[in-house]
């Protein structure tokens, strides 16, 4: 019997902190650098999010998750963007957070892109789950996974900024299982300049293998950019599950 084909996919999270101003080209060097399929940002402005998918010459699709403190400076809103040299179909943006206001910055939001790469495609789900308490983690996660159970196939991929901590990291994920992804597992993130907190997370789907991995140790280079290093995540899945 011949096996089924598979198809490899190199998905990138970064939750860039927008605020801070980050170097647009350096940090287009550093995803060129990765050469993955797809890219999830968090904490990102349009703007930025516009800048660097021309720099990159990639597609781009952004969500705000916030307003600024006064509409005087709406520009500075920050929110989540998927960025594919791939085609980019079928967006869905929609708050995990109900009855936070958007002035708020416990404001959430979910944003859901397809991309597709000849006949294979995923589903992919860009998050930024509460800093602040963990049952609202855990509330976000559950109404993160309603939609992609709801949504259905293609194959789903959950990224982002999961804000776990250590006592709540198992729980968070096992929030994500009846999604049908799970976590490969990883190193920390969080703060750039020396990580040790894991909050940055590319969960696959469960029936993937996982080929290749990769979370900068962190440091000077990287504090400069942002107050967390990027996670990269390969995996393979049968062609056949991602059309």
């Amino acid at each position: 019997m011949t096996a089924a084909p598979s198809s490899r996919w190199r998905v990138l999270t970064w939750n860039l902190r927008g605020s801070a101003h980050p170097n647009i080209e350096l940090v287009a060097e550093v995803i060129e650098g990765y050469a993955p399929h797809v890219v999830a940002l968090q904490e990102v402005q349009r703007r930025q999010a516009r800048k660097l998918a021309k720099r990159l010459g990639w597609k781009r699709q952004w969500t705000r998750k916030h307003h600024p403190f006064t509409p005087l400076v709406w520009w500075r809103s920050e929110g989540v963007a998927v960025l594919s040299p791939h085609p980019l179909s079928h967006v869905v943006h929609t708050t995990i957070s109900p009855g936070v206001s958007t002035w708020v910055f416990r404001h959430r939001v979910l944003l859901a892109v397809t991309v597709t790469r000849g006949d294979a495609a995923v589903r992919v789900y860009d998050t930024h789950l509460s800093s602040t308490d963990t049952d609202e983690r855990i509330a976000q996660a559950r109404r993160v996974t309603d939609i992609v159970v709801q949504e259905g196939p293609p194959v789903a991929v959950v990224v982002g900024d999961l804000n776990t901590h250590p006592n709540d990291l198992i729980e968070i994920v096992r929030e994500f299982h009846p999604a049908g992804v799970r976590d490969p597992g990883g190193d920390s993130s969080n703060p750039a300049i020396a990580p040790y907190q894991r909050l940055d997370m590319v969960l696959v789907p469960e029936d993937a293998v996982v080929t290749d991995q990769h979370t900068p140790e962190g440091g000077e280079r990287w504090a400069a950019l942002s107050d967390h290093v990027p996670v990269l995540v390969e995996f393979e899945i049968a062609s056949s599950a991602t059309s």
